[in-house]
């Protein structure tokens, strides 16, 4: 005899009773670790469950702009009709609703081929070890991206100017560098994502990955705040010397008007002393004094229609920056900021779909100069007198971004699209003075090799605008309940390159057994760059005379006159859509696919499996050339490559009371073209310019495993640790005329392997019904490991070869008061 089933009609409405289409509903077994059936409702709002055995269910329903809706004990029945009727509330931030409620097939398959890498909330990372309590400090904890020797970060073996920032939907780099800019504490953020491929065409502007940073909205009841109040002090001999840090945050948020306008404020204020391993005390500290103020008003005008505005300040000043053993404080750029930023942003439900419209506004002053204007010299052993460039620049950036998420569509044989679609307008122009002081290049024993003088005779403020258009049209096809394909094209017209793209991206996310635990995705894309504004004045910085000398330290071996050129090479093709100047220079491009596993192997453990391959080329290089249409010049062209290989594992574990423990190892290969702009042009730049070469970049790391988490016990005591190994990296011979000896970066030339065991173990006091406060504890380095910032790299340095200055134990100590 048949067992008898029976069948569920869901009616899905608004908080106005009006029908949603498109939302995604799921049956569950009770105890929500599979899914059953799944239905997306129709134009009237309905969805249907047919042949259901009897039983106990759990109904799930998900719509982007809606909150999700779980209900549990979902009786059906035998051999009966069940109507059900469910209402979805409008999300407080539409635009940003990520659903992470289940790793079941649906969830896995509707995030499509664009998945984050990473996705951390601010909860599990204002517990972890992170010394500054800052955004960018804890990106490094994302498989495949580190921070580079100068401090940069580097997403998909890529620069940091090559990569993305995106803050509330808007770009949030430095128009002029192209470098990340953003001194945002973790108690503004909501959370943060890092994209290292992703296919859907509304990202742009990066060939590298995508940082996204959600902020903190304000709650529905008054809270607040005061963090790390309490200084570190800098203990020298057994007595007090002052203050070794100090960086109290303070925290608001909640209702102005009850359901209608929120409001979130934080306020920082950091200053710390950093000691560098290597010199003696006083001479061996930098200092860092930064202010961050950033204000965020959330209203909900109705159920379909929300508006936040966000504004944000944040002053730095630093102090003999870039210092080491090599580099002593004399010889050290200042550094000085100023950025703010406001945006609009404004949500409405429009047509069953979702209109988001967002307009911002941001300005960039930097400033960098040097602890006197003496010569800047270079020793075999180090470098003497003062850092050799001043520069201010001031820059600002306007965007309106438009982008419209159309209600799913229905078409023949049973397919949804998900239709997305929008354009970006972005005017960013900067203006910069800047000023060189002569160069002096020394042998060991004393006698002077090259003298380098810049021409400032001419020097002018320099100002230089870009306007760029771009649009995209995306399609997410569900062609069945385990399968999705993204399919979108990006056009984008950068107006200083007088250069028109086209970037065509596709990817997949694949179930193929019924359980919904194995998802196989993947894609490939094409992705252009922006072009920073500095590379487009290149032509304008000052020129250079650089006159070599023989052995004696007088007589003049050779005296050139390099100016600056900024030119391009590669030939127009056949129906190129790039104008045909042929000193304008080529926006650089990339291509990236990958393919990836990923298995929910139990309740508290999922496995992703994932190999990446990008490689890139017109990437901006420098070169000097004694015959460059018959004169000498540094020529900058968009001839540059780079290629990125990676193999990356990852295991995500769920332990008690929901606490998540990461583990990853990566390997991975990074190689390209060493003369980028950025390293001789950037804010800190590099006086002296050899040939190109392409060999291993200087953030290649070939074996990196990493593994962090929080973990609750009980008395509201938390442990948070961070452990880290990877291969040491690569640098570069020298010879006494500061030449690079061989192959630079080769992998002959490594610092030692690194480990770094970092931990924060913290407790909780309710002191009373309101008021709590908050003990943390961190250390650094627990184990002592040697690893050597610092190495004698140059051949006639008597301590050639010789790795030193390692970072050794540190502790430190915060306290919270919870409101």
């Amino acid at each position: 005899m048949l067992a008898q089933t029976s069948r569920l009609i869901l009616t899905i409405t608004d908080e106005r009773d009006q029908p949603v289409i498109g939302a995604r509903c799921a049956l569950l077994t009770a105890d929500e670790r599979r899914t059953l059936v799944e239905a997306v409702s129709d134009d009237q709002g309905h969805a249907s469950f047919t042949d259901l055995k009897p039983g106990v269910y759990t109904l799930r329903v998900v719509r982007e702009g809606f909150a999700p809706l779980v209900l549990k004990e979902v009786a059906i029945e035998s051999a009966t009709e069940t109507s059900l009727s469910v209402s979805l509330s409008i999300a407080p931030l539409a635009a940003n609703v990520t659903v992470n409620a289940s790793n079941t097939l649906s969830t896995e398959i509707e995030a499509g081929a664009t998945i984050t890498n990473t996705l951390m909330k601010r909860e599990e990372l204002r517990f972890l070890p992170i010394s500054a309590q800052r955004v960018f400090d804890a990106l490094p904890l994302t498989p495949g991206v580190i921070r580079s020797p100068k401090g940069e970060l580097s997403i998909k073996g890529a620069q940091e100017s090559q990569s993305a920032l995106i803050v509330n939907g808007v770009h949030a780099n430095d128009p002029a560098t192209g470098n990340f800019r953003l001194n945002l504490p973790l108690d503004s953020v909501e959370e943060v994502q890092v994209f290292q491929h992703p296919y859907t065409v509304e990202y742009g502007r990066f060939i590298g990955g995508i940082t996204q940073v959600i902020t903190k909205r304000g709650g529905e009841s008054f809270h607040w705040e005061l963090n790390d109040f309490l200084p570190d002090f800098r203990f020298k001999g057994g007595k007090l010397v002052g203050v070794a840090e100090d960086a109290p945050r303070l925290t608001l948020n909640g209702p102005i008007i009850k359901d209608k306008l929120f409001f979130a404020q934080s306020a920082s204020y950091t200053i710390a002393k950093n000691p560098v391993r290597g010199l003696t005390f006083p001479d061996n500290e930098t200092k860092i004094e930064s202010q961050s103020y950033f204000s965020q008003f959330d209203l909900i005008i109705n159920s379909k229609h929300t508006q936040t505005i966000t504004i944000g300040y944040f002053p730095e000043h630093d102090q003999f920056l870039t210092l080491n053993f090599f580099r002593p404080r004399p010889v050290t750029p200042n550094y000085k900021q100023r950025d703010f930023s406001t945006a609009l942003r404004d949500n409405y439900a429009l047509f069953n779909g979702l209109l988001e419209s967002t307009v911002s506004y941001k300005r960039f002053n930097a400033e960098v100069w040097g602890q006197g204007q003496a010569d800047h010299d270079f020793f075999p052993i180090g470098e003497s007198g003062n850092y050799f460039a001043q520069q201010k620049r001031h820059a600002l950036s306007f965007e309106f971004f438009e982008v419209y998420q159309a209600p799913p569509l229905r078409r023949p044989w049973n397919t949804l699209h998900e239709l997305k679609f929008g354009f970006d307008f972005i005017r960013v122009s900067a203006h910069t003075d800047y000023h060189a002081n002569p160069v002096n290049i020394f042998r060991g024993d004393g006698t002077l090799a090259e003298r380098i003088v810049f021409d400032n005779r001419h020097a002018k403020p320099i100002s230089v605008a870009n306007y760029e258009y771009s649009g995209f049209i995306q399609d997410r096809l569900h062609l069945r309940a385990n399968l999705s394909l993204d399919l979108g094209l990006r056009y984008e017209n950068q107006r200083i390159n007088v250069q028109t793209n086209l970037a065509p991206r596709a990817g997949f996310a694949w179930a193929p057994f019924k359980d919904g635990k194995t998802v196989v995705r993947g894609g490939i894309g094409v992705f252009f760059d922006k072009v920073p504004l500095n590379i487009r004045s290149f032509s304008f910085y000052p020129g250079r005379l650089v006159t070599r000398y023989t052995t004696d330290g007088h007589t003049i071996l050779d005296r050139r006159y390099y100016r600056n050129v900024l030119v391009n090479t590669k030939p127009i093709e056949p129906f190129d859509l790039r104008r045909r100047d042929p000193d304008a220079g080529f926006v650089p491009e990339n291509l990236t696919w990958n393919l990836e596993l990923a298995r929910q192997v139990s309740t508290r453990l999922l496995l992703r499996i994932n190999y990446l391959h990008s490689a890139t080329e017109s990437i901006y290089i420098l070169n000097p050339e004694t015959d460059f249409r018959g004169q000498t010049a540094i020529v900058l062209r968009s001839a540059g490559e780079a290629q990125y290989r990676a193999f990356e594992i990852m295991a995500r574990f769920k332990l008690r009371r929901n606490d998540l423990f990461y583990v990853s190892y990566v390997r991975s290969r990074a190689r390209g073209d060493l003369n980028d702009f950025n390293s001789y042009f950037g804010d800190v730049g590099a006086p002296i310019i050899r040939q190109n070469q392409y060999s291993n970049l200087p953030f290649d790391v070939p074996h990196r495993l990493l593994a962090w988490g929080t973990l609750s016990l009980p008395h509201r005591i938390t442990i948070a640790p961070i452990i880290e190994w990877r291969t040491g990296f690569p640098y570069s011979r020298l010879d006494a005329e500061q030449r690079f000896v061989g192959l630079r970066n080769n992998d002959t030339t490594r610092f030692p392997p690194f480990f770094s065991l970092d931990l924060e173990a913290a407790k909780t006091f309710q002191v009373t019904r309101r008021y709590g406060v908050r003990l943390a504890l961190r250390s650094f380095n627990i184990t002592n490991h040697f690893n050597p910032q610092n190495v004698h790299a140059n051949i006639a340095d008597p301590r050639f070869g010789t790795f030193f200055a390692s970072s050794s134990r540190t502790f430190a100590g915060s306290f919270d008061i919870l409101f």
